[in-house]
């Protein structure tokens, strides 16, 4: 398998600065270290997610949990089968998107 490389670029450094910081340090977050493989985060996203933005809407200004679930894939390595299936994922537009983020 090939892993995709990120041109040795730690991952704090692929997003703002804050929103990694809000990231790590939220509870969503915490609770996707259950995920274990490619297809419970692929599936997490198809049920969990509604938008794309980086930052929830409204008064809790959190991280989005498409942003949570796109950090939960750079921690995980994807494999360049792995992505193409993100990218072409006939299910939902929001599989896509996080990936090409």
């Amino acid at each position: 398998m090939t892993e995709i490389q990120t041109c040795g670029k730690p991952i704090d450094s692929l997003l703002e600065k804050v929103l990694c910081m809000n990231i790590l340090s939220s509870d969503y977050f915490k609770e996707l270290y259950r995920l274990k493989t490619y297809h419970e985060v692929v599936d997490e996203i198809y049920n969990q997610v509604d938008h794309v933005e980086p930052w929830m809407t409204g008064n809790c200004r959190g991280p989005s949990t498409a942003f949570c679930l796109l950090y939960k894939f750079f921690t995980m390595k994807l494999t360049i089968k792995q992505m193409h299936g993100l990218l072409k994922h006939p299910d939902s537009p929001y599989i896509r998107a996080v990936s090409t983020k």
